[in-house]
This record gives structure tokens, C-alpha cells and sequence, in this order.
């Protein structure tokens, strides 16, 4: 079963800028999962599932290791909110696990193998996962050490995404939200999508827009029937991203592109 009461419990919500959690009932569609830096007493990765409506956590010293012959200890610890996939920033000193976080890596996972279902894998202390991260990628399993409460495993399977070479922390450090590096963060400071805009213009020496004032994408509206009359039109909605870009002519100067 699903409970916040242990992660509500290590927390004041007037002092800490973490989400406390709505209730909610069993996920739905994709399931996702997150891999956040987490900068506190020791420097640490935490490995969150989305499972039952929360996301089932364990702490990962070393973090993940892209090489199949490395058994990582992963720590399980309590249930945390859906709202923390997107969580990133300072959790204030003299707080539960005070110190600088970022959003190292996240995506969708999938339960493979015997048991697809993420729940009774869990409780049967083996979960045979495949990845769909921006950083990992591919299978891994993760598993409960017999006879021990906590103490899980996590090991990357031997398949095209594995390189024992490869070190993704030194790699790339910084946030897939922000851009930021976990020691960049200031308390206080909001952190937002702006920072890896700035950083990737930064490093493709690009200025950016000299348009002050961009107005935002213009984004569909729900309706129960088609608009009557000769004066609308309507299409079909899409998901996905809706952006804007600037377009430079000799003639006309600048534009603005959906």
C-alpha cells in the first residue's frame, strides 16, 4: 500500500520547499521514474519509481553504474509524492536531508521479464526494469539482498546501453531540467527550464532573442461540440511541445514562427 505518512512525518512543510503530496489513486498510463543528485550530508543518488499513485524511493550511494559487473547498494526509503519527479533545489539546513538537489535524470520505465507487473515485483523484492531515461537507458534489475530489510541492488544488464568505460557523472553533472550542476544551486532561487536555455545558448555561442517580450504559444481549448458558424475553423489536437522560434530575412527583418 501507498503511504506519505513517514515522508510527511520527517518534514515541516513551512520550512522545507518540498511538496508535501496530494493523495491520488493508482498511476496511470506510462510510469515514470526519476534519478535525482542529491547533495547532503554525503552526496548520494536517489532512485525514485512511480508506483500506486507514489514513487517508491531508494537511496543509491554511488549512484548507477553503466558497468554489468558493478552491484550497487541502493537503500530503500520511504514513499515519496508524484510532485517530487519535478522537484529540484535547496532543502534548507536543519531539515531532513538538508542540502542542494538536482533532477539528474528522468523518463518512463517498464517492467520486464516474468513479472511485468511493478507492484508484485517490488513485493517479491525483484524488479527487472528497462529504462527510457535521457541519460539511462536499457535494462536493469534491481534487487532485494536476502534476509535484509532495506538493502536492494542495482545492476546494469550486459546490452548495447552498458559501457563500463563510461562514467555518466563526470559526463554530464547537471540537472536534465535546469542545466544546472547540483553545487549551482542557491536557496531561495527558483530554478526553472531558463537555466538550460542560457547554458545551451552559451555553449553554442548563440545571443539569444533581442525580442523583449515573447507572447506565449497559443494553446488549444476544450469543448464539448464543434463551434457553429462560418467563422471558425477547428483541427485536431495533437500532444506534444508547441514552441516558438525567430525567423531573420534580409527584407523584413525578424519574425516570430509556431
Amino acid at each position: 500500500m501507498s503511504d506519505l505518512k513517514k515522508y510527511r512525518d520527517k518534514r515541516d512543510f513551512e520550512r522545507t520547499s518540498e511538496p508535501a503530496g496530494r493523495s491520488t489513486s493508482d498511476s496511470v498510463g506510462a510510469l515514470r521514474f526519476v534519478v535525482q543528485k542529491h547533495a547532503a550530508r554525503r552526496l548520494h543518488y536517489d532512485l525514485r519509481l512511480e508506483m500506486e499513485g507514489v514513487l517508491r524511493s531508494w537511496a543509491i550511494p554511488r549512484g548507477p553504474s553503466l558497468d554489468p559487473s558493478e552491484k550497487r547498494l541502493a537503500v530503500y526509503t520511504e514513499d515519496h509524492p508524484l510532485e517530487y519527479l519535478h522537484f529540484e533545489g535547496v532543502i534548507s539546513r536543519g531539515q531532513y536531508g538538508a542540502g542542494n538537489m538536482i533532477v539528474w535524470d528522468q523518463g518512463s520505465y517498464q517492467c520486464v521479464g516474468k513479472e511485468t507487473n511493478p507492484v508484485r515485483a517490488w513485493r517479491r523484492g525483484t524488479l527487472d526494469l528497462r529504462l527510457y531515461g535521457e541519460k539511462l537507458q536499457g535494462h536493469w534489475v534491481l534487487v532485494k539482498i536476502k534476509d535484509s530489510q532495506n538493502d536492494w541492488l542495482l545492476i546494469k544488464k550486459d546490452d548495447p546501453y552498458a559501457d563500463p568505460q563510461k562514467d555518466l557523472f563526470e559526463e554530464m553533472p547537471e540537472s536534465v531540467l535546469s542545466g544546472l550542476e547540483v553545487e549551482e544551486l542557491v536557496e531561495g532561487i527558483t530554478v526553472s527550464h531558463q537555466h538550460r536555455y542560457q547554458r545551451l545558448l552559451s555553449e553554442l555561442q548563440l545571443e539569444p532573442s533581442p525580442i523583449d517580450q515573447v507572447p506565449p504559444p497559443m494553446l488549444p481549448s476544450l469543448a464539448q461540440k464543434v463551434p457553429a458558424g462560418t467563422g471558425w475553423l477547428y483541427e485536431l489536437k495533437y500532444d506534444g511541445f508547441r514552441a516558438l522560434a525567430e525567423k531573420k530575412t534580409a527584407r523584413s527583418g525578424s519574425s516570430l514562427e509556431t
